[in-house]
């Protein structure tokens, strides 16, 4: 059996101490909020976030009513409308959930946005697409500044 360590904490073993950039090393903030949608057309933008400069995104989750047939919806921000999640949907059964890491209802491939760091202050935003969307959206941004 071995005993083997991380790179963090192999960094923190060294002597002299080798100090990493924060990223990994950081309290997690979280940004949590909801919009509840009304017959919001498809291709509409909700900001669903405000991250500030020098942040590294380890996670966006949305958990949402039953938005309506067709639907999608796409997590990005000013950089790149998908970077944290790609088109997904259907978004036609309550409770569906996606995330970056793990637990999503459909697969993910939007992985340019794991541990992406954010250089100026930005908004993350969700696009609805394919249908207009009625209900209640649900959303997390988990970030280390």
């Amino acid at each position: 059996m071995a005993s083997v360590k991380s790179v963090a904490i192999t960094n923190l073993d060294a002597v002299p101490k080798v100090l990493g950039d924060g990223g990994n090393l950081s309290p997690m903030n979280v940004w949590y909020d909801t919009y509840e949608a009304s017959s919001l057309a498809s291709g509409s933008d909700i900001t669903i976030g405000k991250v500030p400069a020098g942040a590294t995104i380890h996670d966006v989750i949305v958990k949402a009513d039953a938005l309506g047939a067709s639907s999608t919806l796409t997590v990005g921000d000013s950089g790149d409308a998908d970077r944290y999640l790609a088109a997904v949907g259907t978004w036609n059964a309550a409770g569906q959930c996606q995330s970056m890491l793990a637990g999503s209802t459909a697969p993910n491939t939007a992985v340019a946005g794991l541990a992406y760091k954010i250089t100026d202050a930005t908004d993350i935003v969700i696009t609805t697409g394919g249908a207009s969307i009625t209900g209640t959206i649900y959303f997390w941004v988990y970030y280390t500044k």
